[in-house]
């Protein structure tokens, strides 16, 4: 459940803005400059999230949603409690931290303000949601969403806000059992083997994305791949999973079903895909795909092959998982229901088993 803007999820609030609108961030720069800066965030936020979109998580058996945060906090409020009344838990995400993964700038990772200000609002996240008037509805809370590292010095800058945010968690925690996630930050799992174990950090979680953001749709490798050779892959990854868990519990934070980058600005606001070349900032690949027959509204108009493979790389994919912790299905909401078969969850093709 994403409780901030991007353009491939909402592109309604960014189609009409000048070129450099292209996030949250740059949306509330353009915006604050016009005559009426509020009222098309709250008239999105007013009719993008709502109850039944819960109750549609809980009626299929789900337990867990993840909350991704970025400024609409009094949402937030509204999305714990109508949890709470389904009986489903959440997991929640700190994302809205100015330019951690954007390569315009650094400036995160350089800016002592910018890291006191992301333990300020860890610890308001933490005073507030683990009250006992919301029943430990929130059972974790991700300390940071995909910082990205460029170098060892950036790394260090990471490890040591984490130990800094842990602590700031458990003091401000009224809830003894709440786990503290930690992304890993695009440098592969066994980077953080022997970071934060030990007597001093308890129910602490790695959160990985890896395997489907920056490897299964973002490289050139697997996207050449077959259908087959892709499903072979994910099977492969199950030992590096095991391995994590054994030292802390670790998740997939994020899997959909497509293997391939088609959806429309997935890329960012304006830009093509690798998996017909559009990407220009990208590689070529040796023989590019067609992207109209890889993603779009009406799965009916996907080929039987393509079908087949969605719904077995859900499963797949879902198997992979469960040697951790668990998984997190990737945006259903409103944008990927409507335009994104081959990323919703929801979509009837996934509803059968397949061989």
């Amino acid at each position: 459940m994403l409780l901030t803007s991007k353009p491939w999820i909402t592109p309604s609030l960014f189609s009409n803005k000048p070129d450099w609108v292209v996030d949250e961030w740059t949306y509330g720069q353009y915006m604050s400059s016009q005559k009426d800066p509020s009222s098309e965030l709250q008239n999105h936020w007013n009719t993008w999230f709502q109850y039944e979109e819960l109750q549609d998580i809980a009626n299929v058996g789900l337990n867990t949603i993840r909350i991704q945060i970025g400024c609409a906090y009094d949402y937030l409020k509204s999305a714990v409690e109508w949890a709470a009344s389904l009986n489903l838990k959440i997991f929640m995400e700190h994302l809205e931290v100015r330019t951690v993964l954007t390569t315009r700038t650094r400036d995160w990772f350089y800016n002592d303000t910018n890291t006191a200000r992301t333990l300020t609002a860890l610890q308001v996240l933490t005073a507030e949601f683990t009250q006992p008037s919301y029943n430990e509805t929130v059972i974790a809370i991700e300390l940071i969403n995909e910082p990205f590292p460029f170098n060892n010095d950036e790394l260090n800058t990471l490890k040591s806000f984490y130990e800094s945010a842990y602590a700031s968690v458990r003091g401000a925690s009224e809830q003894s059992n709440l786990v503290v996630a930690l992304d890993e930050g695009f440098q592969g799992l066994q980077v953080w083997e022997t970071f934060m174990t030990g007597p001093s950090f308890y129910d602490v979680t790695m959160d990985t994305v890896t395997l489907v953001t920056l490897i299964s749709r973002f490289t050139l490798e697997l996207l050449a791949m077959g259908y087959a050779a892709n499903l072979n892959w994910y099977c492969g990854q199950a030992d590096y999973i095991r391995a994590s868990n054994d030292i802390h519990w670790t998740i997939v934070g994020e899997f959909t079903p497509a293997n391939t980058d088609c959806a429309p600005w997935l890329n960012g606001r304006g830009k093509g895909a690798r998996y017909d070349n559009t990407l220009n900032s990208s590689a070529p690949l040796q023989y590019p795909g067609d992207c109209s027959g890889k993603t779009g509204a009406d799965p009916g108009k996907f080929t039987a092959e393509y079908v087949e493979y969605l719904a077995k790389s859900f499963e797949t994919q879902t198997w992979l998982t469960s040697v951790g912790l668990g998984d997190v299905d990737v945006e259903n909401r409103e944008r990927v229901r409507l335009v994104f078969a081959d990323w919703d969850y929801l979509c009837p093709i996934y509803s059968k088993p397949h061989g």
